[in-house]
């Protein structure tokens, strides 16, 4: 008696599925996603700029202080930015500062307890997670949603993190982009400078 003929799924049985499920995200997916990560990392960076105050002496304390606002602006345009893009926003965004915050609670950067190389960890942390930021605004101000034709991009009625009217239209999109990788480029050149120099104090 001949056997039945089973059938069994080979690797071109569903070349379908297949290349859906090895398609890349692209276009508005892939935007939205991007700018969901860097909020994640952001709410990351803001914790630890925190901690970079507290660790640093109090002259240098002065120069990082005006950080805090302008991470809180950064964090509101990439809100907005993102918004325009995708209703989902950023999930579980506060519960990953909320985390950070207690983990880096523990470690010895002040104002009590300092230790140097703790102090040196945090400021080189900040500093790549701001060389990332840069990257992106770099990024969108040469992608579509710099496009000045694009009204989704950014909501023209939208107030500013402190409740200003700060809107922006749409054709101000890309001038917007390349002032905040200014503003993080400027930031990045402190944090260097502060690395190397209490690194050098640290290892002599």
């Amino acid at each position: 008696m001949a056997r039945s003929h089973r059938s069994t799924s080979g690797p071109d049985r569903f070349p379908g599925s297949r290349a859906a499920a090895l398609r890349p995200t692209r276009g508005r997916s892939a935007t939205a996603m991007y700018l969901r990560a860097h909020l994640y990392g952001a709410a990351v960076g803001r914790t630890i700029l925190d901690r970079c105050i507290s660790a640093v002496d109090p002259a240098d304390r002065a120069r990082l202080a005006p950080l805090r606002p302008q991470f809180e602006g950064e964090i509101a345009t990439t809100r907005r930015l993102l918004t325009g893009i995708s209703p989902v926003g950023a999930p579980g965004r506060r519960m990953v500062r909320v985390s950070a915050t207690i983990a880096l609670a523990a470690l010895p950067a002040g104002p009590i307890v300092r230790d140097p190389l703790t102090r040196l960890g945090l400021l080189e942390s900040l500093r790549t997670l701001v060389v990332a930021k840069r990257s992106m605004w770099e990024l969108l101000a040469e992608s579509w949603v710099a496009d000045g034709d694009d009204a989704a991009v950014v909501d023209a009625r939208a107030p500013g993190p402190d409740g200003d009217d700060d809107t922006m239209l749409p054709g101000d999109v890309r001038s917007l982009l390349l002032a905040l990788a200014d503003q993080a480029r400027s930031q990045e050149n402190l944090l260097e400078e502060l690395r190397r120099g209490y690194g050098l104090e640290l290892f002599g």
